[in-house]
């Protein structure tokens, strides 16, 4: 197949390294699949974006990599995966749904009923 620019085969190879991943996730038991949720979800993200933000000769380096779809997904994992300390993430998450709920929750000041003039 001949491709236009390096991003375009960039694409291809991503999207046909992404669908072989998933069959053998798909394929794989129901524990192992568990474990690896994380990477199937780091290579469907890094799949799905990243030709829409890279350059042509960032598209050009990652075809020299073996696997370019793993490369990436690990170095994406190794930044902002699991196994980093998402604490402050998460302390923000309950602030926010608290903050929101307490908006909520506050009643709204009545206004008194307006008295007709003809009502003097």
């Amino acid at each position: 197949m001949e491709y236009r620019n390096a991003v375009e085969e960039l694409a291809d190879v991503l999207a046909n390294r992404f669908a072989r991943l998933s069959r053998g996730w798909e394929a794989s038991r129901p524990g192992d699949r568990l474990d690896s949720l994380e990477h199937i979800l780091a290579g469907r993200h890094v799949a799905a974006r990243l030709v829409d933000l890279i350059t042509e000769s960032d598209a050009a380096f990652l075809l020299k990599l073996d696997d370019p779809l793993k490369a990436v997904a690990d170095q994406w994992l190794e930044a902002t995966g699991l196994s980093q300390s998402q604490d402050d993430t998460l302390l923000r998450c309950v602030e926010t749904l608290r903050d929101s709920t307490l908006q909520q929750d506050v009643p709204k000041k009545q206004k008194s009923p307006r008295r007709s003039s003809m009502t003097r």
